[in-house]
């Protein structure tokens, strides 16, 4: 699983770079980063800002604190500040991202936080899509009125905030303490790139300078996951592409994915994804290709889409409904 690096199709400016797992975001003039894609995966990262995902076509799933959603074309997602989440290409998916500034809100109104999903069929999505519709015209628009911009921007973040306000929410999951959350991401981002390492929770305890009950209580807290399940969830997402080829035998693919066992990964294949690793492959290998000469498997990347793509796919979408 690749870190989710994007291009403003528009500007040819890099809009999305990574740092570890946190993800660094350069904002327009309006304060906004919109960009559109087809979608391979993301692995699991966070971000100061709030950001609602639209998917133009096709199919993904997206997890958030634990909680995993299915979403299809039409349908909406809103992700709060801070929130620990992945997505995953389910069938030929392309989404439209609009990521909002902290700056947008204010000392005594900050954002809409916590997490939301708003199927196709629904009024409150169809208001949701014409809002969205309406900020991406705008946006295209060379010579753009700012305020006009930033109108749509806080209707649409109005509405947001009134349907988010409605909906079961999942706990926050950040510690009390900064410093320790501090510790806990970096904790992630540890294992996000060292998952291949014979990695114990003792390991990660003793690397953040805590006891293993109190690492594992915070982890918790801050991500959502427990440790374990974290570190497997991780090793699972990068045996995935490994998988899909019928040349990389399964043993070895548990070994380069950190799995101590071939047992160990059938396990967490059985528990995060329903199938085995067999049955996984035979589902989906015709997906990827083996790369003999360097005897690696690739998966299709995130491919950028341009904005005005995305805008002909959403209005196609509304004349649908």
């Amino acid at each position: 699983m690749q870190p989710f690096r994007l291009v403003n199709a528009q500007s040819d400016k890099q809009a999305v770079a990574f740092a570890g797992t946190c993800e660094v975001i350069t904002y327009d003039s309006a304060q906004l980063n919109i960009f559109a894609a087809e979608l391979s995966h993301c692995q699991p990262h966070w971000h100061e800002a709030p950001e609602l995902v639209y998917v133009l076509k096709g199919a993904l799933s997206l997890t958030v604190h634990q909680q995993e959603v299915t979403l299809n074309t039409g349908d909406l997602a809103y992700i709060g500040p801070d929130l620990i989440h992945a997505l995953e290409n389910q069938h030929q998916c392309a989404l439209l991202t609009l990521q909002f500034s902290p700056q947008l809100g204010h000392d005594t109104h900050t954002l809409p936080a916590g997490f939301g999903h708003f199927r196709a069929d629904t009024p409150v999505a169809r208001q949701l899509v014409s809002q969205c519709f309406t900020l991406l015209e705008r946006v295209l628009q060379p010579d753009a009125a700012f305020f006009a911009l930033q109108a749509c921007t806080y209707s649409l973040l109005v509405l947001l905030e009134e349907q988010l306000g409605q909906q079961p929410q999942i706990p926050a999951g950040t510690a009390t303490d900064s410093r320790e959350e501090m510790v806990i991401r970096q904790s992630i981002a540890y294992i996000n790139e060292a998952f291949a390492e014979p990695l114990t929770i003792a390991d990660l305890a003793d690397r953040a300078y805590l006891s293993y009950s109190h690492f594992s209580r915070l982890f918790k807290k801050v991500s959502g996951y427990s440790p374990s399940d974290y570190l497997a969830m991780v090793r699972v997402n990068h045996a995935k592409p490994l998988l899909k080829s019928m040349q990389v035998p399964i043993t070895d693919i548990a070994e380069r994915a950190g799995f101590a066992e071939h047992r160990a990964m059938l396990a967490a294949f059985k528990k995060y994804c329903g199938v085995t690793p067999t049955e996984y492959r035979k589902q989906y290998y015709a997906d990827f290709e083996w790369r003999a000469d360097d005897e690696r498997v690739t998966s299709t990347p995130n491919k950028p889409l341009a904005l005005s793509s995305a805008r002909k796919m959403m209005q196609a979408s509304i004349l649908n409904q």
